[in-house]
């Protein structure tokens, strides 16, 4: 299965648009504004019939058109953007002592779909850089992979070769 889909607008580069921020007296590192706009409109772009929740590994070939040569080449934000979002539900107030509570763990529940579950799935990656002033965007393609291990499942045989056999 193939799935297929074009996000017009210019792609955004993760690891060059973070911000500095201090939650209380400790700083943090956050996505830019550009990026979690570019986060919000590029979500909107992704075809309902695409969001499919891929299980297993996946292939993912992107074509990263930019307005210009100054952006670096990077579709780590793209792969987030792909994924399954989750939000954690607070869990049941437990008693812990005395006048003291605490939230217990809580259920992890879908926001919206996905391409795939979790772009930790991604096990290769195409990506190329092009130029398009007048439109900029990001042409993409996934791919579900069959396993790459198969001697890790049951009665999967490995590929057998012959010591005499000498392929050079």
């Amino acid at each position: 299965m193939v799935i297929r889909f074009t996000i017009l607008g210019q792609p955004v580069s993760m690891k060059n648009s973070r911000q500095i921020v201090k939650f209380g007296d400790k700083p943090a590192l956050i996505k830019s504004p550009e990026a979690r706009d570019y986060e919000r409109t590029a979500s909107l772009q992704i075809p309902p019939d695409a969001r499919q929740m891929l299980q297993g590994p996946v292939r993912v070939t992107m074509r990263l058109w930019y307005a210009s040569e100054r952006p670096d080449l990077d579709g780590a934000l793209l792969l987030d953007i792909l994924a399954a979002k989750y939000r954690r539900e607070k869990g049941k107030l437990q008693k812990v002592a005395d006048g003291e509570y605490v939230y217990g763990e809580g259920e992890r529940v879908l926001v919206s779909k996905g391409v795939y579950e979790n772009d930790r799935q991604c096990r290769e990656l195409h990506f190329y850089h092009g130029i398009d002033r007048a439109n900029p965007r990001a042409e993409v393609e996934i791919e579900a992979m069959q396993m790459q291990q198969p001697s890790l499942i049951d009665n999967v045989p490995l590929l057998q070769t012959s010591a005499t056999s000498d392929p050079f």
